[in-house]
Parts: C-alpha cells; sequence; structure tokens
C-alpha cells in the first residue's frame, strides 16, 4: 500500500489510448527530462547513461525499458510509460512491460486498462502470482466483481500461505454486501498473517456491520502498531532499487542557495517536493528563499507546510513568526515564536528574533490588581 503511494503521480498525463507503432528509431521516441543539470547529480548520470544504451541499440526493448524503471523510480511516470509502451513492441515477449504499465495505468485510476495489461503479463509469466493480486484488485476497481473472485482465487491458490487471496476475497465479497461471507475469508486472511493492517481494518468495519461491535473495538485497538504489509513483488522491487535518495538533492540545493543562485536552489527543492512532498526540510528551505526574497505569502505557506510535516520542530516555527510579522499578522507571529521557544528554550534563531522585538521570555503573567 504504501509503495503503490511511493510511486504514483505525474504531470499531464496522455489519454488512455495505446500508443501507435511508428518507425522511428526508438532513441527519438524516447520522453527525455530538461534540465537534468539541476537534478540529483547521482541520478543525471543514470539517466544520461540509460539514454546512451538506447542510442546505442535503439532496437534493445530491454534497453528502453530500463530506462523506463529509472523514469518511474523517480516518479518521471509520463515518461516511464512511454518507454514501456515503446519496450513492449520492441520486446513483445517480457512480461515486464506490461506488468509496469499496468501499475502505471492503476495509478492514474484507469482500472479497465490495468487489468488488461495484467492479464497480458499473466499470458507471458503464469506462475507470477503478484500479478493475479493486482489483476484482481484492478477489476475491483472497475466493478467486474467475478472477475476479481477468479484472480484472487488463482492468487490464493498459486501462495496459499500469503494473506493476499483471502483479503481480495473478503474485499470482493464486501462490495456484493454479503457482510457474513467477507467476514470468514477476512478472518482466514488474518490468520495468515495476524499482524496485516488492512485486513485488520476491513475485518473490524465488517464486524461492526454485522452488529459485532465489541469484535470491532478488540480489532482496531492499537491498530497503527500493526504492518502496513507490501505485496511481496521482485518485478517492482527492481523498481524501487533505483529511488536515489532525495537528501543528496537538498544538499546540492543548499548550496545553490549558498551560491546565490536562487532559481537553481528552488527547482531543486520543488524537485524534492515532487518526489517527497512531506518533506520538511524542502519546505523549510523554500520558506527561506522566499523570505529572502521578500515574497513573504509563499514564505509563510512554506513555511506552515513545513509545521504540518513536522510540528515538533522549531526551526520552522521561528521562521514564520519573520514571514507572518512582515504581512502584518504580529499577533499570529508572536504565537508562532512562543512554540519555536517552547520546544527549544535555546533556539538561536528565536531567541534573536525575541530579542529584536523587544519581547520578554517567558511571557510575563498579568498584574493583578489588589
Amino acid at each position: 500500500m504504501v509503495l503503490v503511494t511511493l510511486l504514483l503521480g505525474c504531470n499531464g498525463s496522455p489519454s488512455d489510448a495505446p500508443a501507435e507503432h511508428s518507425s522511428l528509431p526508438a532513441a527519438e521516441l524516447i520522453h527525455r527530462i530538461p534540465n537534468l543539470d539541476d537534478l540529483d547529480p547521482a541520478f543525471a548520470a543514470a539517466v544520461r547513461e540509460a539514454v546512451a544504451a538506447v542510442e546505442r541499440d535503439p532496437s534493445n526493448g530491454a534497453a528502453v525499458g530500463a530506462l523506463g524503471r529509472l523514469y518511474q523510480a523517480h516518479r518521471y511516470v509520463d515518461q516511464a510509460r512511454r518507454c514501456y509502451e515503446l519496450a513492449r513492441q520492441l520486446d513483445p515477449s517480457s512480461p515486464d512491460w506490461p506488468y509496469y504499465l499496468g501499475f502505471l495505468a492503476a495509478g492514474r485510476g484507469a482500472s479497465a486498462e490495468a487489468a488488461r495489461h495484467f492479464e497480458r503479463a499473466l499470458e507471458l509469466r503464469p506462475s507470477y502470482w503478484a500479478a493475479r493480486v493486482r489483476l484482481g484488485n484492478a477489476l475491483l476497481a472497475a466493478g467486474d466483481l467475478d472477475g476479481a473472485e477468479r484472480a484472487f482465487r488463482a492468487a490464493r491458490s498459486a501462495a496459499p500461505g500469503a494473506p493476499w487471496g483471502e483479503l481480495g476475497l473478503g474485499k470482493t465479497e464486501r462490495r456484493r454486501g454479503r457482510f457474513q461471507e467477507a467476514a470468514e475469508r477476512l478472518r482466514a486472511a488474518l490468520a495468515l498473517d495476524p499482524a496485516h493492517r488492512e485486513t485488520r481494518y476491513l475485518l473490524a468495519m465488517t464486524e461492526r456491520r454485522l452488529g459485532y461491535a465489541a469484535r470491532a473495538e478488540e480489532l482496531l485497538a492499537g491498530l497503527e502498531s500493526y504492518e502496513v504489509s507490501s505485496l511481496d513483488d521482485p518485478m517492482l522491487e527492481t523498481v524501487f532499487e533505483l529511488v536515489r535518495d532525495s537528501q543528496s538533492l537538498i544538499r546540492r540545493a543548499n548550496q545553490r542557495l549558498a551560491e546565490g543562485d536562487r532559481p537553481a536552489a528552488e527547482r531543486l527543492y520543488r524537485e524534492v517536493l515532487r518526489l517527497d512532498p512531506d518533506s520538511y526540510d524542502a519546505h523549510l528551505n523554500l520558506g527561506v528563499l522566499h523570505g529572502l526574497a521578500d515574497r513573504n505569502r509563499e514564505a509563510a505557506s512554506a513555511l506552515e507546510r513545513a509545521v504540518a510535516s513536522d510540528p515538533g520542530r522549531a526551526d520552522a516555527y521561528a521562521l514564520l513568526t519573520i514571514a507572518y510579522i512582515k504581512l502584518g499578522r504580529a499577533e499570529e507571529g508572536l504565537r508562532q515564536l512562543e512554540k519555536a521557544l517552547t520546544i527549544d528554550p535555546e533556539h538561536p534563531r528565536a531567541l534573536e528574533i525575541l530579542r529584536d522585538i523587544g519581547a520578554a521570555w517567558p511571557p510575563r503573567p498579568p498584574r493583578i490588581e489588589q
């Protein structure tokens, strides 16, 4: 579940229609990323190397697909999709390309298309049971409950010790409104993996629907401590292994900011946020950058996002104090300063702001007249 969330998102996805065949070589058809120099150096080098491999042998579907994996790992989903479509044309016997196309289609909600891709992947590699689970989920999302049931039953037969087949059958029965049967399937799934969070939650909701409130509450107790389990999916793991650490992007952006190259720094911080929308450091440093440019409304917005990402760190509150004061929201600014000093009474920036505004800390209690 979490891993699915990790690899989705793109700008301006094209229509769901399949790509037309073309006589142009692969090197002419692959979609490239502009301004590679502004991205993580390791990622940029890997892209250049992968593109060079395609240019050396434009008919090599595996090389085109490898570039697609690299794009997908870094959430350039549109480019990845085009590469996989081309790789499928060049290397039609490989199950990888329809499988990845199915994953990307499911991510943008094109469930029927995703099911077609997963079916093709299974034709080429019938033993890959993870594809049967994904096929079942795609068919379930598309409203084909009978097809979903067949896929989940096949997944259960292929991997009887894993919970995914029973879980899928439970979800299918819930969609049919057959909650007693759903509870039986979900209990079977939970017996196979008692720590599986999704199964516990769905079973709790099902028990509640059946009128067993005490059972539901027992299942929900401490739910956050249970695992968010991921499907055992080696094909997708080959994509995850390519993900570069966003901290290297942060370091490079900070260097660009220190050098005074604010446009390049902003592009890099936004690239981090494209990969990790909740990055505290990227939001914080964007707030600094906007503040230096006296773009105080944008600074406040970025710093508010930083606070939302990690409310236990004082830096964003201290900088938000300045942004609010510059926007004429002094009272709100002082509240942020109070939060910063509550978290860290020795925070250097917060104390500097305190000296600049001439306030006292801790706040003096109001004087009570006798």
